[in-house]
């Protein structure tokens, strides 16, 4: 009799051992995900920190090239020496309608002639610290005498204006018909064009006004707020020079010169001014000044000290802004905002935007300066790294992840 054997093998799992590889599986992600996080987190902050190394390296091929490093537009009287010592044969015309563009009249209007009573006055936020980065490093015309307006400059005319649905030929004389060219001659830094805070025209004839509205339509800047109650008019009208942001979303890489992190026009009877970035938004409610969206920076401390004021105590701002050394003293500081995309919205003694007389400053550990007359020239009383002592908790303070020049990381590393 022939004996036959069944044959016992099985093919696939166990409902166990399905939820056991499932487990597993669902064990090596859970573990595996916040690793990506961070990697990627590690990739963006090193791209955002080789975009600042290289506009670092793009300020000092301009001064290799010029002699001089880039004004950061705060102060006039250096922006023109600036210009007249690198362009020795620049036009008087060029200088003029630079200061045009940087005055305290808006140019929204390219019918209106210059004003001359009062005196145009030239005001140091309309080309802010992140725009003056773009209009130094991209490029200026090879024309001697035109460096902005010549061929490939910064600075261009459009073929015609159209104004109340009439075109007519540009006026070089009025600041108002120029607009930003964004394709400039032999930049310095090669800007992303899709990461410049600029708004092309909408018309191929060419800019257009509407004086019922008074909307001008030409290139113009997008960083400027608008239609913001309690803020000047001014700062709510769209200048012409773009800023330059390493991510979309964040705030403009911005550049203090050394010249003036505080200065004071060269009077030395005059208060020291103090050098400031910042930016606004308004409550989309209520076209209102949003205080939460305050946002800007100074020119940063180190801890190394100089001589303190006889017997620890400022008599001037200038005398307390003395008590510590700024960082590269020197040169130049280059800042970035983070990951965030914030720098953050101390800048003054109340908490607030720089509208007061007593600025903060921070410094390179975290420590908050505020600069006090007849006070103790030093660190605020209580201020331990970013504890700032009910302003802004150290959990959600944004001045953390900061990036700079002449920090390897961001602030948070290299806190003690």
């Amino acid at each position: 009799m022939t004996s036959q054997q069944s044959d016992t093998r099985r093919s696939g799992f166990t409902l166990v051992e399905l939820l056991v590889v499932i487990t597993i599986i669902a064990a090596l992600a859970g573990l595996a995900i916040p690793a990506v996080g961070v990697v990627m987190k590690s990739v963006r902050r090193s791209a955002m920190k080789a975009e600042l190394t290289n506009i670092e390296g793009g300020i000092d091929s301009y001064y290799t090239k010029y002699n001089d490093y880039p004004p950061d537009f705060s102060d006039w009287n250096i922006v023109k020496s600036h210009y007249l010592k690198i362009f020795p044969d620049i036009a008087t015309s060029e200088l003029n309608l630079l200061f045009a563009l940087c005055d305290t009249f808006p140019d929204n209007d390219p019918s209106a002639t210059p004003p001359t009573s009062p005196a145009p006055v030239y005001d140091p936020f309309v080309m802010d610290r992140a725009e003056a980065l773009v209009w130094s490093l991209g490029g200026f015309s090879s024309d001697p005498q035109y460096p902005f307006t010549g061929a490939g400059g910064p600075l261009e005319l459009p073929p015609s204006i159209n104004i109340n649905g009439t075109a007519t030929a540009p006026n070089p004389a009025l600041a108002s018909h120029y607009q930003y060219r964004a394709v400039r001659n032999a930049p310095i830094i090669d800007f992303e064009p899709e990461r410049l805070l600029l708004s092309s025209i909408k018309s191929a004839a060419g800019p257009s006004y509407n004086s019922s509205t008074g909307v001008y339509d030409r290139n113009v800047s997008t960083d400027e707020p608008r239609n913001v109650t309690g803020l000047p008019a001014l700062y709510q009208t769209p200048d012409i020079f773009p800023a330059y942001v390493l991510r979309d979303g964040h705030k403009p890489a911005v550049y203090f010169d050394a010249r003036t992190y505080a200065w004071n026009n060269g009077n030395t009877a005059a208060p020291i001014v103090f050098n400031a970035y910042v930016s606004y938004e308004s409550d989309s409610n209520t076209s209102s000044l949003d205080p939460d969206s305050i946002d800007g920076i100074r020119p940063v401390y180190t801890t190394q000290p100089n001589t303190p004021p006889a017997g620890g105590f400022a008599a001037t701002y200038g005398a307390s802004a003395a008590s510590y050394q700024f960082a590269n003293p020197s040169s130049f500081q280059v800042l970035g905002p983070g990951l965030d995309g914030r720098y953050g919205y101390l800048l003054d003694g109340n908490g607030g935007g720089p509208s007061d007389s007593a600025p903060v400053f921070w410094r390179t550990d975290g420590v908050l300066l505020g600069l006090v007359v007849g006070g103790a020239a030093q660190p605020m009383t209580g201020v331990s790294r970013f504890d700032i002592t009910g302003f802004v908790p150290s959990a959600t303070n944004s001045m953390r992840d900061n990036m700079s020049n002449f920090i390897t990381n961001t602030f948070e590393d290299e806190l003690p």
